[in-house]
């Protein structure tokens, strides 16, 4: 037994570092974050419209609503929509008694696509309305001072769709009584996608990760969508997929910089994770064999797409190996040592070792993203420690809802968020 159980571990260490060698064209990615991103120039001013799905969202609107008319761009080259489900939201007179705004009602929302998708069409009908993009953001967002200043100077990029940089709005102020380890810990996410991934992807023309707001399409490609047909749980990410099949050109700007909502609770945590992961699988399956065939069988092979199809697949199979073996034999140990059988120590090493090395793979993961962005990540020693030390467990959840969805009925759907007040002077 034991020379099996031996066995098993020179097979899992060979499997790790078989999956090492193919992650490491995707480790080079990292590279990018080393360098600061140039600061561009646009001596052109472009018209904007903003985009805000708010439905239901009263609790949380000020915030943004403030940004809004602290922005350095000549307010009369923007427009604000806000997007709701009824004429009794009461997000309507916020914004009715704080911000000159054009207000939509979009009854029937069952999805973010939904609402963008009635708003859009709405404007691209009105004849007297221009714009040279729109930007979509979130009801729960802050923009920087100078947000629209800059994704005015990023569209001197020339690509079709631009996304900007998102922040933990909570990290704005120490005192904040929404700041947690939970929050800490996921508002890493974004940067691990953006810095650690889009940024080479942009300096190289492959097509960006989009996620969450701070979203910019220009108009003539949203006359050309007629609206917005992306209508998954994860409209942005199927976005991502609908560029790659039909050539938009993406680029990620650092400068363009927004601040997001990250749940203080481990419980909506867990509940938003699961819409992400829910709608990237739908999208997986709605897209991934159409660009696998636009890849490799249609004209020459389009190598820049295998990074969609590739993803951190060496990753999400280190992990999932890591976390089964681990499981499995610290189970064994414990049945084994219930009946005082010797073998149940060398299980016990046999569980450890793979659960050990999956957290310190994490562990270095975290820090490292802590690193390349640590002028923008605002924690103390103490809270800076906190999210090295449980950010694995925070990652490592990830797996476990793939498998949830893999093995139960995906019935996740898009429902108003429980928002928390955000507490900060900066925003007023």
């Amino acid at each position: 037994m034991e020379f099996l159980i031996q066995n098993v571990i020179k097979i899992y260490f060979l499997v790790s570092i078989f999956l090492f060698i193919l992650l490491i064209p995707r480790l080079y990615y990292f590279t990018a974050a080393f360098k600061k991103q140039p600061k561009l120039k646009n001596k052109e001013l472009n018209r904007f419209a903003l985009m805000i799905p708010a439905r239901n969202e009263s609790k949380i609107i000020s915030h943004l609503i403030n940004s809004i008319k602290n922005q350095d761009y000549d307010a009369n080259l923007f427009d604000v929509h806000i997007i709701v489900n009824h004429k009794l939201d009461p997000t309507i007179n916020i914004v009715k008694n704080s911000l000159n705004a054009t207000i939509h009602i979009v009854p029937n929302q069952k999805r973010k696509g939904d609402a963008l998708d009635g708003a859009i069409k709405s404007i691209l009908k009105n004849k007297n309305l221009n714009y040279d993009a729109f930007i979509i953001i979130d009801a729960d967002n802050i923009l920087e001072t100078n947000f629209l200043t800059e994704m005015n100077n990023a569209m001197v990029m020339d690509r079709q769709i631009i996304i900007g940089k998102k922040l933990n709005k909570n990290w704005r102020s120490f005192d904040n009584p929404n700041r947690s380890v939970i929050s800490n810990c996921t508002g890493l996410l974004f940067i691990m996608v953006d810095e650690l991934g889009n940024r080479y992807r942009t300096k190289h023309n492959i097509t960006v990760s989009i996620s969450g707001s701070n979203l910019l399409v220009r108009g003539d490609l949203m006359k050309k969508l007629n609206g917005w047909p992306y209508k998954t749980l994860t409209e942005d990410y199927e976005l991502t997929a609908n560029a790659l099949l039909h050539g938009f050109s993406t680029g990620y700007y650092s400068h363009a910089i927004t601040y997001t909502e990250e749940p203080k609770e481990h419980k909506a945590s867990f509940k938003r994770r699961l819409r992400w992961l829910s709608g990237f699988s739908e999208c997986k399956k709605l897209y991934r064999r159409k660009i696998f065939k636009k890849t490799f069988f249609e004209d020459k092979v389009k190598w820049k797409n295998i990074d969609f199809l590739y993803s951190l697949l060496p990753v999400y199979l280190f992990a999932g190996i890591s976390l089964f073996l681990g499981i499995v034999s610290l189970a064994a140990a414990a049945a084994y040592a219930i009946f005082l059988q010797p073998i149940w120590k060398t299980l016990l090493i046999a569980g450890l070792i793979p659960l050990t090395l999956i957290y310190l793979t994490m562990v270095i993961y975290t820090i490292f993203t802590l690193f390349v962005d640590r002028h923008n990540i605002k924690l103390s020693t103490k809270e800076l420690i906190l999210v090295v030390l449980f950010n694995p467990f925070i990652l490592g959840e990830f797996i476990i809802i793939f498998i949830r969805l893999f093995l139960f009925k995906n019935n996740v759907e898009w429902v108003p968020i429980d928002r928390a007040y955000y507490i900060s002077d900066k925003d007023e």
